[in-house]
């Protein structure tokens, strides 16, 4: 979702969560789609208007906010998505990293 709004990306996607991956992974397809939707400028001029990126797992939206998906530096902003191909039976699967352990696991 962005926003909160649905935007039929992925439909029964599978997801695994893992703590060695330090960005939110998924098909190349899906992450170009994401990307362009996201439109995050390598500038950061956009940065305060991007929208919050949602995952609806079981039946719930979990979103996350331009500081979960977006890195930025000093030089500038890049989303925080990476392309993941696994042929079947293990993929294809979306792997939700660090951005998405730091807003959802406690301790």
């Amino acid at each position: 979702t962005l926003n909160d709004r649905k935007q039929k990306v992925c439909q029964d996607c599978r997801v695994a969560v893992d703590t060695g991956t330090s960005m939110l992974a998924g098909p190349s397809s899906i992450m170009s789609q994401l990307r362009g939707l996201l439109k995050v400028r390598t500038d950061c001029s956009n940065y305060h208007d991007l929208p919050k990126l949602g995952f609806i797992i079981g039946g719930r939206i979990l979103s996350l906010s331009p500081s979960d998906y977006v890195s930025r530096t000093a030089w500038g902003c890049r989303v925080s998505l990476m392309n993941l191909d696994l042929p079947p039976p293990a993929g294809p699967i979306f792997i939700f990293g660090i951005p998405f352990l730091q807003r959802y696991y406690t301790v």
